[in-house]
């Protein structure tokens, strides 16, 4: 009924005030056109005063070279100021200049055929061009005067039309408001019993919607309720009681009595939502466990809406508790999935370092039996054999023994003999010694890739502030003699970033994997350029470690596939480095990202990393 009634006042408004807002709208238009035309002209009225002006200048300094016999050359210079203003004037114009007539060529002319320090014999020829000219410009300002005068002539045409169009449209508002009432009076009882009948059919409607409102709650187990904050009052509805486990004959709820069936670990909280929601007038969300008569706790959720009331101020909660005790189940099973995904994650990443110094020690083994196997065979070839025949011989001569080196043949080779026997010892001595010496290294080399594996298994899981180039190089030192054995290159571009604090064997564990996917993609490759780049450096979070390859490259449609758990392109692959790897780069508060342009084109992996823990940072 109101609306319909503020209706018919704007129409009969409209009635009014259009014909007469139409007629005043025409002639803002027709002003606003006229304020344009003088706008347009002014710029060019005093264009064409400056010309005037010039060109009066000039022709004073030629009446002056009548007694100098010389045009001057400030003259000269305003008369090609002047012909410029004229060229421009003409240019501009709307009608393309034809009210100027040949006065732009004329004076263009005068400029062409004098010059500075013109002589009076140059002039007389032109005094009557001169003087046309002089004419012509003159006239300038009296065909601007015109235009203006006829702009405003037109705006005094225009007011006496629009004051009878005003007296017009009155006459025709007077009418139309008439017509418009006795019109809509019968349309106005017609309304109101429309509306009677929509009314009507509205409540059909909402006692419609509260059924099924009731069971659309009662099959989703929601209860829904309303909590006045002035006296505590609480209304519940049906399924409120069902979903407490509670007779609406037995049970009358207040405030107290709701508090009371909420378990005692989630009271205080519970209570204290419900107080600011009603005392800061804003939303009410929250989680809380019921304790039903028979012991079974349900999961509960409440949502309500601050209503403040028109009278007294007051607010009051109306809401909706909804049973999530399944949807608690399922996400207390998907928790612990996830932390059973995480542990094998983690043993997953320790896999692949073990594995890698495993991977190390059986190559640093193979250099050992080679050494162990050069000293042996030295040591059966060598000449020490023949120095027991030498003894044996001076033995057998001791009583003679000079006479046998002076005169026997045998005797006499013995010194040569014995000379070379000792040079080959020595040399045996000093490639017995190299080989132990490399053996000794070899056996180094295997303790401290043992104690390296010893001191990530100890520093798993703890964080320590660490350089983050010294810890790529420690991860590429895992792996250094699978890369030269493979013939593929390494390149390092490590730039200055600062410290940063992490858990250690977590990175190790992903450049382990990457660097081992680097490596495999090369293999994967006939290029023989085979390549792998490793970068540091700052990133908007942090530090970014790159591992680039130009191996085998990803297809696009992978690149979105390839951290997901189980996927992998490798023929004995598990599918289970990348994910681990994305999974552990997550808790550590950074993120592992793929980029490449195709099959053949390479990878580069990127594994951006804060510089303090996520709990640590400020």
């Amino acid at each position: 009924m109101q609306r319909t009634t503020d209706k018919l006042v704007a129409l009969q408004f409209l009635a009014v005030i259009l014909p007469v807002t139409l007629v005043l709208l025409g002639q803002l238009t027709a002003d606003a056109r006229r304020a344009a035309a003088l706008e347009q002209s002014r710029p060019l009225r005093n264009l064409a005063s400056d010309a005037r002006s010039n060109y009066r200048t000039f022709t004073n300094g030629a009446a002056d070279a009548v007694d100098t016999g010389t045009l001057g050359r400030q003259s000269a210079e305003v008369l090609r100021t002047a012909a410029g203003q004229l060229a421009q004037l003409q240019l501009q114009l709307p009608d393309g200049g034809a009210a100027l007539g040949d006065t732009p060529m004329l004076v263009a002319r005068l400029t062409k055929r004098l010059g500075n320090g013109a002589q009076l014999a140059a002039l007389m020829p032109l005094r009557a061009d001169i003087l046309r000219a002089d004419q012509q410009t003159r006239s300038l300002d009296d065909y601007f005067v015109r235009r203006d005068q006829a702009v405003v002539r037109d705006a005094i045409d225009s007011a006496v039309t629009e004051k009878r169009l005003v007296i017009g449209a009155l006459f025709v508002s007077g009418a139309l408001t008439v017509w418009f009432v006795l019109a809509t009076r019968r349309r106005l009882k017609q309304q109101i019993e429309a509306e009677a009948a929509i009314e009507r059919r509205r409540r059909a409607e909402l006692e419609t919607i509260s059924i099924r409102f009731g069971a659309a709650t009662k099959a989703a187990r929601a209860g829904v309720y309303e909590l006045q904050q002035q006296g505590g009052q609480v209304w519940w509805s049906e399924t409120m009681h069902e979903l407490y486990g509670r007779s609406s004959g037995d049970f009358q709820p207040t405030l107290e009595s709701w508090l009371q069936l909420i378990h005692p670990a989630d009271r205080a909280a519970a209570s204290q939502a419900v107080q600011t929601a009603l005392r800061e007038h804003q939303p009410l969300h929250t989680q809380y466990r019921v304790e039903l008569a028979d012991g079974t706790v349900r999961h509960i959720e409440s949502l309500a809406a601050a209503v403040i009331d028109s009278v007294g101020g007051g607010s009051r909660l109306v809401g909706i508790d909804l049973d999530i005790t399944e949807r608690v189940a399922a996400q207390q099973r998907e928790t612990a999935l996830q932390q059973q995904l995480r542990d094998a994650s983690r043993h997953a990443g320790m896999a692949e370092v073990a594995a890698s110094v495993l991977h190390n020690v059986g190559n640093v083994l193979n250099s050992v039996n080679v050494s162990a196997s050069l000293v042996s065979d030295k040591l059966r070839k060598s000449k020490a054999a023949g120095l027991g025949r030498v003894v044996s011989l001076l033995q057998e001569h001791q009583a003679d023994l000079g006479d046998f080196i002076a005169r026997d043949e045998r005797g006499r080779h013995l010194p040569v003999y014995l000379e070379q026997l000792a040079a080959q010892l020595v040399s045996e001595r000093d490639h017995t010694l190299q080989e132990l010496d490399a053996l000794r290294g070899n056996i180094e080399h295997i303790k401290e890739v043992v104690a390296m594996q010893q001191s990530y298994a100890k520093l798993a899981g703890v964080t320590e502030t660490v350089d983050v180039r010294a810890l790529v190089e420690e991860g590429l030192r895992l792996d250094a003699n699978g890369l030269e054995r493979q013939a593929i290159a390494l390149e390092r571009q490590f730039s200055e970033v600062p410290p940063i604090t992490v858990d250690k064997h977590r990175v190790l564990q992903i450049l382990v994997n990457l660097l081992r996917n680097a490596k495999h993609a090369c293999q994967a490759t006939e290029r023989s350029d085979r390549c792998i780049s490793v970068r540091v450096g700052r990133h908007a979070a942090g530090v970014q470690i790159a591992v680039a390859d130009n191996g085998v490259g990803i297809a696009p449609e992978n690149l979105t596939r390839i951290f997901s758990h189980g996927f992998t392109t490798k023929r004995n692959g598990h599918g289970f480095g990348l994910h681990s790897g994305a999974l552990a780069a997550r808790e550590l508060g950074g993120s592992l990202r793929v980029e490449s342009a195709g099959p053949g084109q390479g990878a580069t992996f990127y594994l951006d990393l804060p510089l303090q823990p996520q709990g640590e940072l400020s």
